[in-house]
């Protein structure tokens, strides 16, 4: 599987108007200040989760996915990692991305898997992962990352009988304050013998006065039991990560799909005292612990941690 790479903090103040001059400022070299003496960062992590309700021709699916994609407007890249569970009508005919707002549909601008790209995995629930090369064959020039820029741009799946079963826009956290994004490629914990996948996405908006706004959203797919609760490790032996309740995140909310016991999605936000010793904070745990901060999905049958990922933080 392909992971992001890079560290760095997202302010998103041109993002915030979405004017495609945010792209064409960034092919320019031109930096953005961001405070402490920064540079604004390359890549911009847009964040997509997905459900039937945003299918503009309507669809009664209650499966549902979440997808991490990095944009470098200097390199014209796009990277992506993308994970769907409980498609209703067999595995996905074809993933692609589409430019147009919210409630109608638009034009295919990237197939991520399907006629000609790539085939789509069998299964109802899978992990996807690649990227968008300036080279392929529709370019991603200025004018395209404009439209990532305005969150036009989105992600639909097709499901086996013919129809989009899921859909959700690319977008980002718009917040004129700074904010610290991380990204979790999600995998089978030790001795667990999973076989499950997942994406994990954590956005911490610090706010003025020490205080901190949590947004942390995980599909996970193929599980050997329903999902069923998430935490933050920050333990020094990160290969054998352990769900704990004082790391357990608050405001969950579960989603699944009719198929429950292979996989769901789950999200939640929080806000914390950024000073308090015990504040589930990412950024807290990777400055105290010795080793990597990771996120822990637990189910039914694995209570102890069934999947896990090591946070990566993503400009």
């Amino acid at each position: 599987m392909k992971r992001f790479t890079g560290c760095g903090l997202l302010v998103a103040t041109a993002i915030l108007t979405g004017s495609p001059n945010f792209a064409a400022s960034q092919n320019a070299g031109m930096g953005m200040g961001m405070g402490m003496g920064m540079g604004m960062a390359t890549k911009t992590l847009l964040v997509a989760q997905l459900d039937a309700k945003k299918v503009a021709d309507g669809s009664s699916s209650s499966a549902t996915g979440t997808g991490a994609f990095l944009l470098d407007p200097v390199k014209h890249t796009l990277e992506y990692n993308l994970t769907y569970q409980g498609l209703e009508s067999g595995g996905a005919k074809s993933i692609a991305l589409y430019n147009f707002g919210a409630g109608k549909n638009g034009d295919a601008i990237k197939m991520l898997c399907g006629a000609d790209a790539q085939p789509c995995p069998s299964g109802n629930s899978a992990t996807i992962s690649g990227s968008f090369e300036r080279g392929d064959s529709r370019a991603l020039d200025n004018n395209l990352i404009g439209e990532f820029d305005s969150g036009r741009v989105y992600v639909e799946i097709v499901g086996g009988n013919g129809k989009p079963e899921i859909r959700g826009q690319l977008g980002f956290n718009g917040a004129m304050v700074m904010v610290t994004n991380y990204v979790a490629h999600l995998a089978p914990a030790a001795g667990t013998s999973s076989k499950g996948s997942g994406t994990a996405i954590v956005s911490e908006t610090h706010l003025p006065g020490g205080k901190t706004t949590v947004f942390y959203a995980a599909t996970v797919a193929g599980t050997s039991g329903a999902p069923t609760n998430v935490s933050l490790s920050g333990s020094q032996a990160p290969t054998s990560p352990k769900f704990t309740p004082q790391m357990a995140l608050p405001q969950l909310q579960l989603s699944l799909s009719r198929d429950r016991q292979t996989g769901g999605s789950l999200s939640g936000s929080y806000q914390v005292n950024s000073a308090e010793p015990n504040a589930l904070l990412v950024r807290r745990l990777v400055s105290t612990a010795k080793g990597e901060s990771g996120f822990v999905v637990t189910t039914s049958r694995f209570p102890n941690g069934e999947l896990y990922g090591a946070l990566i933080p993503v400009r």
